[in-house]
């Protein structure tokens, strides 16, 4: 089976006639020269959107959107401000950074057999590039992916959470996992966990976002995040990040690769999904 013509690393969201020009109303009108920060209300929003007589049904959404779903327009990102975030109820601001997106750190692959189970394996494309993030989340888990990474057994505790968190808003994340370190007596470890398909890019707004609502709501225990990024040959990247409290500060700090191969059975059941199909 051949390969699927990748998509742009980031949906650049770019060409939208509303959140744009929005955006661009508000920076304009605030931006300082020398500030590292420009503050903005919901209100700036709504007043935009009637100043330039632009549709906006839900002000909030132009922020969701823009802050985690594409990069900033260049006029914005040409002043060195590439994070947009909340900062409060109805308040949000931009930020300097060095970028937007975070590309994983190229690493040689490990080679790992894929061992997935069967019935859950045979009904997956066969290709890991062609997994959305929950199916790469399933593939990784199985396969133990995070334990060789991080040296500890790992256990699910929830997916694709979706909270308010003060100071942020509404945070969003793939997976909670937790990990113990030598027995079940252990305290764990909460490791957040932010997956993206070939065609996503990860955002370090999300992942700053992930690791406040862990603070949140996990205080009392050592945090460490996680993102999981495939790319167009079908290798696994696991990046750990710092604990950074400001999205601009966000580094990974270690990285791995793995190149999971198929048994003949596996491809075998796959083919012939895909026959039937």
């Amino acid at each position: 089976m051949a390969a699927r013509k990748p998509k742009p690393h980031q949906s650049h969201g770019l060409n939208s006639r509303v959140y744009v020009p929005l955006l661009m109303r508000i920076f304009n009108a605030r931006w300082r020269q020398g500030a590292h920060s420009v503050v903005f209300s919901l209100d700036d929003v709504r007043n935009a959107a009637e100043e330039l007589k632009l549709e906006a049904r839900n002000p909030a959404d132009v922020i969701y959107r823009m802050r985690s779903r594409t990069i900033l327009p260049n006029e914005i990102r040409k002043h060195g401000f590439h994070v947009l975030r909340a900062i409060g109820r109805g308040r949000y601001q931009f930020e300097k950074a060095p970028d937007t997106i975070i590309v994983p750190p190229v690493t040689k692959p490990i080679e790992a057999l894929d061992i997935t189970p069967l019935p859950v394996r045979r009904l997956l494309p066969e290709l890991m590039s062609a997994l959305d993030e929950q199916a790469l989340l399933t593939v990784a888990s199985y396969c133990k992916l995070f334990d060789h990474f991080t040296g500890m057994t790992i256990y699910r505790l929830r997916s694709h959470v979706r909270k308010s968190v003060p100071g942020v808003g509404q945070a969003e994340l793939d997976a909670v996992d937790v990990g113990i370190a030598a027995n079940d007596e252990e305290t764990p470890v909460i490791f957040p966990i932010e997956a993206k398909a070939l065609a996503d890019a990860l955002n370090r707004v999300q992942v700053s976002n992930m690791i406040e609502y862990c603070r949140h709501y996990f205080p009392d225990y050592a945090l460490r995040p996680l993102a999981l990024k495939v790319d167009v040959e079908s290798l696994l990247h696991i990046m750990e990040f710092n604990t950074a409290t400001k999205a601009a500060d966000l580094r990974v700090v270690r990285s791995q690769s793995y190149a999971l191969k198929l048994s003949d059975k596996q491809r075998q059941f796959i083919t012939l999904k895909a026959d039937k199909s």
